[in-house]
């Protein structure tokens, strides 16, 4: 991934923190066998995060990290929290075709740019490849380009012919991807890459024995830039009882189709925080905020248990 890691501190962007912990929370769902029998797959940068995060919460010990280094290695050696990581020197194209995706695995490929034809294919590469009861999750950046009024269609234009005409509805122009417009498109580019590689692998295979995928993950979110997380659970057909055991549709943030889940962080004040957390968990009733918005209350009861806590950094 690019050197982004020396202009942000990804261990204290708040709604990042927030995400981790929610995947973190559906991943110990997951009943297709015991979560610390999984391998994780992540782009850790220096700063590990999810690494540390999933080790110490899901028992996980068999980790591999993508870096392209880029002069850093040593670095990235320095600041390995625990020795079971084993660093990949390289991209994701070269190096994800590297890894036994025939054990059961989590993978979050959290890019730092835009979505790519490169990203298109690490997602096949894992979709033609992972065993059942694995998930992925990919990030991308989604920030809309500027609208240009002389030429409204550039970047729709582009969408297609780099993701192919039907990516976008023709009608269209480039203020449709203002806002989350453009987050959209690429949630759809990712699905329709999903979809026609597993139709790729399934075409010989016994209908029980056939791959499926269950998105769980479809995040919103700016800590600076917009932000695009979509994810989900690869398994085969006949184990559609296990998926359906393992009840992510009780988790509050889980989505499963178009419809994205904002992680949105309230600005507070500790007093503020506090005089919310007394009333937690909001079961029945009317929420008192106070003299504080209600908007930003509100957003605080959809995330107070993912809520970051920046008075303790978490020291690699």
């Amino acid at each position: 991934m690019a050197k982004s890691y020396r202009t942000i501190d990804y261990r204290i962007r708040p709604a990042k923190h927030a995400e981790r912990l929610m995947m973190c929370e559906a991943f110990r769902r997951l009943r297709f066998g015991t979560v610390s029998s999984y391998q994780y797959v992540g782009l850790g940068s220096v700063y590990f995060s999810d690494f540390t995060l999933f080790h110490r919460a899901l028992g996980i010990n068999t980790m591999f990290s993508i870096e392209e280094g880029g002069g850093d290695e040593q670095r990235f050696i320095d600041n390995l929290p625990f020795s079971s990581i084993k660093l990949l020197w390289g991209n994701t194209k070269t190096e994800l075709p590297k890894i036994d995706l025939s054990l059961r695995t989590l993978a979050w490929l959290d890019y730092d740019g835009r979505l790519s034809g490169d990203i298109l294919d690490d997602i096949a590469s894992f979709a033609t490849r992972a065993s059942s009861g694995s998930v992925l999750a990919i990030s991308v950046q989604c920030q809309p380009e500027k609208y240009d009024g002389e030429n409204p269609k550039r970047a729709i234009d582009y969408f297609a012919d780099q993701f192919g005409p039907d990516c976008v509805d023709p009608v269209f122009d480039d203020s449709s991807l203002l806002g989350w417009g453009t987050a959209k498109v690429f949630h759809s580019v990712i699905c329709n890459q999903i979809t026609a590689s597993l139709a790729a692998r399934n075409g010989v295979r016994p209908a029980d024995q056939k791959i499926h995928y269950e998105q769980i993950f479809h995040f919103h979110y700016q800590d600076g830039a917009r932000m695009l997380t979509v994810g989900g659970v690869f398994f085969d057909r006949g184990q559609k009882s296990i998926f359906d055991h393992c009840a992510f549709g009780d988790l509050h943030f889980v989505r499963s189709g178009g419809e994205a889940f904002p992680i949105e962080i309230p600005k507070l004040t500790s007093a503020e925080i506090k005089r919310l957390e007394v009333q937690m968990p909001l079961l029945a009733g009317t929420l008192n905020h106070s003299s504080m918005p209600a908007k930003d209350a509100d957003q605080f009861v959809q995330i107070y248990r993912y809520f970051p806590n920046f008075i303790s950094v978490d020291f690699s």
